[in-house]
């Protein structure tokens, strides 16, 4: 995950830094083949494709554990005998 820089000179750096680079980066683009453009396009389609998926998988397999058996139900289990130990003493 990036992370922002905290100090005003560190953000003036990162903004400047991305104004220099992003239109370079657009340049050398628009300067490739348009089969290599394409390409380019449809692995970045892809991976959108990819990362929603793998989203809509996830919230799926969350929804069908819910009310199952999980570690949180074991520490609970365990805490409750440990306090009934502690009672019958």
């Amino acid at each position: 995950m990036a992370h922002w820089p905290k100090t005003i000179s560190g953000n003036i750096f990162t903004i400047a830094l991305a104004a220099i680079v992003v239109p370079m980066l657009v340049w050398f683009l628009l300067t490739l083949p348009a089969l290599f453009q394409v390409g380019l396009g449809a692995v970045a389609l892809g991976c959108v494709a990819l990362y929603l998926w793998r989203r809509k998988l996830e919230s799926a397999r969350e929804r069908n554990w819910a009310g199952e058996f999980s570690f949180g139900d074991v520490v609970r289990r365990v805490r409750e005998d440990e306090a009934l130990e502690v009672a019958a003493r």
